[in-house]
């Protein structure tokens, strides 16, 4: 192959790269958006590289490289003939795909609130007018026999477009978004900002753009020669400085890593490296990423400070830090690299004159033409339409995610669930379809619940009042523990009670699981003055079945998970592979176990409940069943073992204040044994906790009847 073909090959390969780097705005740009507005940026993407193509073979292409008239425009090569040479057709070829990247930056700046038509007037201003025209001020003249432009003949620098390429699309999307405004609600809240939907795609634009931008730099040199590998390595390096020094500084400055941070790291340090890559070393690359990378950083932080809405960083990544880039050919550049032959200080003012123009001129004509336009051709999308999102309003393009929050909102705007949402099958957004309507069955229990809940509260306050006619003298001294439920119950009650006058049908799930958690509660105080009040009037049945002890055990060991866990308590459960079957009251027994650990776990913090089952022959050598219930809690001192199995007592007053209790669990406990024929004791040591140890006989046989038993008194006298 001779030397001009290979220069072509790579020439068409460098843009067959460049033009990847469209793949990876699309993603980067969608990915930074809201999912409500993926399609319609990645739709811009592509109709924005047909309308730069077409403009640019159109007259972009002559204005910018055609033989130049007095340094401003090219007047040939409009309308280009694809039959003009090898060389001259990649060369078109190639800066065709450069123009598109130039248009395609404003795509991700101006996203989520700008019409799609007036994008692509703007798409056709920038790339048949802004760009062409400044481009020929720096690059006229790199065809054979034509003549430069004004800027490069006073000897400004820019390899492969810091300023041509990135600057130009930097400062029109500045303008574009100075005009149109923020997004709605990016400004509201200082400390919820909008964020992208998805980092990992926007993640692997990244990738593709660094990738595309081997062909964006090394393709510049327009021939395969020793300087390419030079100038791909040194893009490498100051994409990666760039990427680690603004992930450092968004580490220092959030105390995390923040991914936007990181991308537009890279990009600022891909960007800052393009202009002077061929002048550079390794090291300077290094320090020209790293710069790049705080730049870009700070620099996103002072459009946010001032109100300017830039979707994915466009402005920061490639106006600011190319404006950098272009210094750093002065800056950093090795003189003799240099075609001017100026010195740093001489090429120093050359490149400020070319960042200046640019900015002047891409800014200003953008500026003015955009609030002219904006006349004529609203820019913006209306507030209605940005809420709904782009993809819908300016594409008719939907989703399955969109699809479900749409019916969503219309069960809302209707007031009734009564129609489930439509589960698309096989998907992820089906399952989350099929879960939401799960939870509006369980609401519609819930709504059900309602009314069994209000006449349980009636029935619950009923039974309050009859217990404190029998039990008038222990409802006076524990009436903190009854009043405290019954307020809840009663408050509630009286707030559906006026949301169904009022028609509404809403009910909070919270509203319900107090009502329901206070009634328990209360419930359970009354239960233990009728168990009371049933043991001492001689009417307690009893019914003596088989027990299945695993069985019942792990039954209860689920039961109590919660009551253990409130403490921070780990429960122990020791049961020998041939522990058997026990004749009891099941029920009672399960009444019982339930009293002993709960107790345990009220009066044990951080601690250890233990329960043991296990047989032994009894001093009278009846074979009995022991459960032994042990925590690491309190403690009691001896003379409170004497009474805290009597009724309506505790052992220290001071302790029901602080823990609570009504006195009665271990009373009803002791009863149920001795009902059954067994009794429970106690050991215990203040400060390292007790042991409770019921035991009950096995010699007793099922009953197909209840059993009517009756205890002494347990109401201390």
């Amino acid at each position: 192959m001779s030397s001009e073909s290979l220069n072509i090959a790579w020439m068409i390969i460098a843009a067959a790269l460049v033009m990847s780097m469209q793949v990876g705005f699309c993603f980067l740009e969608s990915g930074m958006v809201r999912a409500k507005n993926s399609i319609n940026v990645a739709v811009k993407n592509l109709a924005d590289f047909c309308v730069s193509a077409a403009i640019f073979w159109l007259i972009g292409f002559g204005i910018m490289f055609g033989n130049s008239q007095w340094g401003l425009f090219g007047s040939e090569y409009f309308f280009f003939k694809t039959d003009q040479g090898w060389w001259l057709t990649a060369f078109f070829l190639f800066q065709l795909v450069f123009c598109g990247t130039a248009i395609t930056i404003i795509s991700g700046a101006v996203a989520e609130r700008m019409r799609f038509n007036a994008y692509l007037v703007i798409a056709v201003f920038t790339s048949g007018l802004v760009y062409p025209f400044f481009g020929h001020w720096v690059w006229g003249g790199v065809i054979p026999e034509t003549q430069s432009g004004w800027l490069a003949s006073l000897g400004f620098l820019d390899f492969a477009g810091s300023t041509v390429v990135h600057s130009v699309g930097g400062w029109v999307s500045l303008a574009a978004i100075i005009v149109i405004g923020p997004r709605i609600g990016q400004f509201d809240n200082p400390n919820r900002k909008i964020q992208g939907h998805n980092l990992t795609f926007a993640s692997a634009g990244v990738i593709i753009l660094w990738f595309g931008w081997i062909g964006f730099n090394g393709g510049s040199t327009l021939a395969f020669n020793s300087d390419v590998p030079k100038i791909i390595a040194n893009t490498m390096i100051s994409g990666a400085f760039g990427g680690f020094a603004a992930m450092l500084t968004a580490y220092f400055y959030y105390k995390q890593t923040r991914t936007w941070a990181l991308m537009n790291g890279i990009i600022g340090g891909l960007v800052s490296i393009t202009s002077c890559c061929n002048v550079v070393t390794a090291s300077s690359s290094a320090l020209i990423g790293i710069a790049a990378g705080i730049i870009c950083f700070f620099g996103m932080l002072l459009l946010e400070k001032l109100e300017i809405d830039d979707a994915v960083g466009a402005v920061s990544a490639h106006a600011f830090c190319g404006v950098w880039g272009t210094l750093a050919v002065a800056l950093f550049g090795e003189s003799e690299l240099w075609s001017t032959g100026f010195s740093r200080s001489h090429q120093l003012i050359a490149q400020l004159i070319g960042i200046s123009t640019c900015f002047a001129w891409s800014f200003g004509t953008s500026y003015l033409f955009f609030k002219l336009l904006n006349k004529f051709v609203k820019l913006r999308v209306s507030e209605d339409e940005e809420r709904a999102g782009l993809n819908v309003s300016e594409h008719g393009a939907t989703t399955e995610l969109i699809d479900l929050i749409t019916e969503m909102d219309r069960q809302h705007r209707a007031g009734t669930f009564a129609k489930r949402v439509y589960v698309e099958p096989h998907t992820e957004v089906g399952q989350i379809a099929a879960e939401y309507n799960r939870v509006l069955n369980r609401i519609e229990e819930e709504f059900k619940k309602r009314e069994i809940a209000t006449e349980k509260a009636r029935t619950s306050q009923a039974e309050a009042i009859r217990a404190n006619e029998v039990k008038s003298d222990f409802l006076a001294n524990m009436s903190h523990e009854l009043r405290t439920p019954l307020g809840i119950i009663m408050g509630y009650v009286e707030l559906i009670q006026e949301d169904l006058k009022d028609g509404e049908a809403m009910v909070e799930p919270e509203d319900l699981t107090t009502i329901a958690h206070a009634s328990q509660h209360l419930l359970h105080l009354i239960n233990g003055v009728l168990d009371i009040s049933k043991i001492e009037s001689g009417q307690m049945e009893v019914y003596p079945v088989v027990v299945d002890i695993k069985h019942l055990v792990k039954e209860l060991k689920q039961t109590v998970q919660p009551l253990i866990r409130e403490n921070n308590n780990t429960l122990i459960v020791e049961i020998p592979d041939n522990v058997g079957k026990l004749v009891a009251d099941e029920v009672k027994l399960q009444q019982c176990l339930l009293n002993l650990i709960s107790n345990a776990a009220k009066f044990t913090q951080d601690g250890t409940i233990s329960l043991r089952l296990y047989r032994k022959a009894w001093n009278n050598g009846i074979e009995c069943f022991y459960f032994e219930v042990e925590d690491t809690g309190i403690g009691m001192k001896e003379e409170q073992t004497k009474m805290i199995f009597q009724a309506f007592t505790q052992a220290d007053t001071s302790t029901t204040r602080k823990y609570g209790g009504t006195g009665l669990g271990l009373a009803i406990t002791k009863s149920f044994c001795q009902i059954m024929g067994g009794d429970i004791t106690v050991t215990t040591q203040l400060g390292k906790g007790s042991c409770f140890k019921m035991r009950l006989p096995t010699d007793v046989q099922p009953q197909e009847e209840p059993i009517i038993l009756q205890v002494e008194s347990m109401v201390a006298m």
